[in-house]
């Protein structure tokens, strides 16, 4: 039987192995006409005047310069041009890339992708070149290390400019004055610490003042170009989300003599003019906050936020290459004499929220949904990201909740489909078990360390997606990835159908709901019951809704005491039994959730959980044996159960519990409850998503029947108003509460029906 269900899933893997790959190759573009992927020549030849071999030919194989560690290498194009319209440039890279035109700041990327798949930018060119004679320069930083943030892959660039459709100046041009052409000019120390084992390494420089004449003028003072060799082909996909913002933000204060204050947490990247006088390091150090000495505290988060320039005498214009978040930024002059002025923080955040607003009459909330937005702004660039500063990479779970934000502020999927997608781009993912999805990605695990909890929670988000996009081909796509996993589960399925023993990493949240996951752990199988019952809907599986059915009954029988449900059993001598002593509060949102447990089959210990449990229970002690949630998951899911039954009065004031003091210290949302952790996590703007769902009423836009469900809820708040874009268009709603009257207008899509309904005990009065 073994052998037949292994030979079964076999032909399915077949027969659905290139569905990925289609899904793909249908979003490809004939990107590039002649540009080709180049890197500095292996050998280190110098290019001289006579010699015409811009490119030496390889094997395609991976070459040591391809992939030596933290080398930065610089390209430089001369552009000269009568008239500057009809003209663009496209680049892909590998690991980081800035541009330039002229000295001025173009772009950073790239678009993040899966392993082996590279997304192409393009950038118009029409308003920033002049005619005559140009320089685009691109700096392109390899990193070939392991992280949670750029893939450990070769370095290259691939770049072309075009102009009316005909390529005047591409990578891998021979024998032709319009060429790219690249040295390395050693500004930019390689031996240098790791900014954390997210992240690649710091920054650090040694810089004279005609550091940049190289993209400004093109004087050849420093550079000195090198060969260059053609690396192997690369896939090429569309970038397909939209390009970032980078509006400079200026510092508010100024905290002694050498700490600036930003306006909120801000991500992006640190800058500041200097004059130096004589020979002087400088250091710049952030953080999030202040220590309580009213420093900075550069390694609260087991990082190296530090950066460091070595400078001779002359003026600077300072940028950090790679992107940091701060809200305090402290200079430090160690040697030397200098002027330090007009810090600044140039911002890498997404620009795709500026027609979406939310206000209401209590600024404590209008002050946590603004704080909901810049949190969302700088974690949802080109995926959903954990966090900006610490890692850069996306973790699946706190995805779930980020897309739903993304859709209420920016009206389409673009981000969530990147993101999605680029799990499917490669055939398998090294270091993991066949059918085991990363934690976090597009990343690297060389320590084979995975969360089997997180890959549930991709099939989950499948399922919202596929709401908000109609998007079938993504679904079809992903089928085979979702019968993988659950392939890989069933493994450790024990006589009960529940699973046990689940290896590696098994999270809950961070709380003592982490410390009891030995054995079975039922907050794991009520997830993966939930896992089971989302396929069955989007695969027609009708017999994995019927497994779910027996998974969520054997937990109610084991888990339930009751009263709680207990978090974890152990097998002793060969019996399972439940720890009664084990039990937490998000052991509890996770069976209403999941809908293990359910309002009618457990009134009891819902009505517990909304009168005696929340942010209140630190002070009342109430049921003080069950151990509290933290911020993720458990007070989300929380908020989610409140909701769900019609308890957004109290919602509302335990948000203002759990998030104005965040929103009042940083500006951002938390992924704890204390400070000792990233205080700008993209899960965290879920918050945006609560207020526009319970408060304002924005229910549902159900994009595929074309349907706007608005529900009014009873709140003690008197008057609100939004706005969410709806693909190209824009919904609106507002409404105030005067004597005994809601009174409500909305504007929404000609295309769409619009839903009422009225939970409140005020009369409904629609006014145009």
């Amino acid at each position: 039987m073994q052998y037949r269900l292994f030979f079964t899933f076999a032909i399915l893997v077949l027969s659905l192995k290139g569905q990925a790959q289609n899904y793909c190759e249908k979003a490809k573009d004939a990107f590039f006409q002649k540009a080709i992927p180049v890197w500095i020549d292996s050998r280190n030849v110098k290019k001289t005047e006579t010699d015409k071999r811009y490119v030496i030919t390889t094997s395609g194989r991976h070459t040591a310069r391809q992939a030596e560690q933290n080398l930065t290498v610089s390209f430089r194009a001369r552009i000269t041009v009568d008239s500057t319209s009809e003209i663009s440039l496209k680049l892909a890279a590998s690991s980081d890339y800035r541009a330039w035109i002229n000295g001025q700041f173009l772009g950073h990327g790239p678009c993040v992708a899966g392993h082996g798949y590279y997304r192409v930018d393009e950038y118009d060119l029409q308003k920033v070149l002049k005619p005559g004679e140009n320089i685009l320069a691109v700096e392109v930083a390899g990193y070939n290390v392991y992280s949670y943030y750029l893939l450990n892959q070769p370095s290259f660039l691939q770049a072309e400019i075009t102009q009316n459709g005909k390529v005047i100046v591409s990578t891998g041009t021979q024998g032709s004055d319009a060429h790219f052409e690249a040295c390395m000019l050693d500004q930019r120390v390689k031996d240098v610490p790791r900014y954390s084992f997210q992240r690649p390494h710091t920054e650090s420089y040694v810089l004279t003042p005609d550091y940049n004449e190289w993209m400004v003028n093109g004087k050849d003072k420093l550079f000195h170009p090198l060969a260059l060799e053609k690396t192997a082909a690369k896939k090429l996909i569309q970038r397909r989300v939209k390009y970032p913002d980078y509006t400079i933000r200026k510092h508010t204060a100024l905290l002694g003599d050498s700490i600036y204050k930003f306006e909120c947490n801000s991500t992006g990247f640190i800058g500041a003019k200097v004059k130096v006088n004589t020979p002087c390091k400088i250091i710049f150090s952030w953080d999030e906050i202040l220590n309580d000495r009213g420093d900075v505290n550069a390694r609260r988060l087991n990082s190296e936020s530090f950066l460091h320039y070595q400078l001779e005498p002359g003026e600077y214009n300072l940028e950090s290459f790679e992107p940091y978040t701060l809200q305090y930024l402290k200079v430090k002059v160690e040697s030397g004499d200098c002027t330090i002025r007009d810090p600044y923080i140039r911002q890498y955040v997404n620009s795709d929220v500026s027609h979406a607003s939310f206000s209401c009459n209590d600024e404590r909330l209008n002050l946590i949904f603004k704080a909901a937005v810049e949190t969302y702004k700088q974690n949802a660039l080109d995926i959903f990201m954990d966090c900006p500063q610490r890692e850069r990479a996306g973790w699946l779970c706190d995805s779930y909740f980020t897309g739903r934000v993304a859709f209420n502020l920016s009206g389409n999927t673009l981000i969530e489909t990147n993101f999605l997608e680029n799990f499917l781009l490669p055939e398998k993912f090294e270091f993991l078990p066949e059918g085991m999805l990363p934690m976090c990605y597009p990343s690297d695990h060389p320590n084979a360390n995975f969360i089997p909890n997180w890959a549930m929670w991709y099939v989950l988000e499948l399922e919202e997606y596929f709401k908000r996009s109609g998007n079938h081909q993504m679904i079809t796509a992903s089928r085979q990835r979702v019968m993988a996993l659950l392939n890989y589960f069933k493994a450790y399925e024990n006589e009960d159908g529940l699973l046990e023993n689940l290896e590696k990493w098994i999270f809950i949240e961070w709380s003592k709901a982490n410390s009891f996951v030995q054995d079975v752990n039922y907050p794991s199988n009520m997830l993966y019951a939930k896992m089971l019952e989302v396929t069955a809907a989007l695969y027609d599986l009708p017999e994995l809704k019927q497994k779910a059915e027996r998974i969520k009954d054997t937990i109610r029988k084991q888990a339930y005491d009751g009263t709680f449900f207990i978090d974890n059993a152990i097998r002793v001598n060969g019996k399972l039994e439940p720890q009664k002593n084990n039990r937490t509060e998000t052991c509890q949102y996770y069976a209403f959730f999941f809908g293990t447990a359910t309002p009618e089959l457990y009134p009891g210990l819902l009505n517990i959980l909304v009168k005696d449990f929340g942010p209140k229970r630190k002070e009342t002690k109430a049921y003080d044996e069950i151990y509290p949630s933290n911020a993720f998951i458990g007070n989300y899911l929380r908020l989610e159960v409140l909701s769900r039954n019609g308890h957004v009065r109290q919602l509302l004031s335990e948000s203002v519990d759990n998030f104005a003091y965040m929103a009042e210290l940083t500006g951002t949302l938390w992924e704890n409850i204390h400070t000792r952790a990233s205080l700008n996590h993209g899960f965290a703007s879920h918050i945006a998503h609560v207020f526009y769902r319970d408060l304002l009423g924005l229910k549902e836009v159900d994009v595929i029947n074309k349907k706007i469900f608005i529900t009014f809820n009873d709140t003690d708040i008197k008057s609100c108003k939004g706005i969410v874009p709806a693909g190209n268009d824009l919904l609106r709603l507002q409404w105030e509460k005067k004597g005994k009257k809601l009174i409500y207008k909305y504007s929404a899509p000609t295309d769409y029906e619009v839903f009422i309904t009225n939970n409140t005990s005020f009369k409904l009065e629609k006014t145009n």
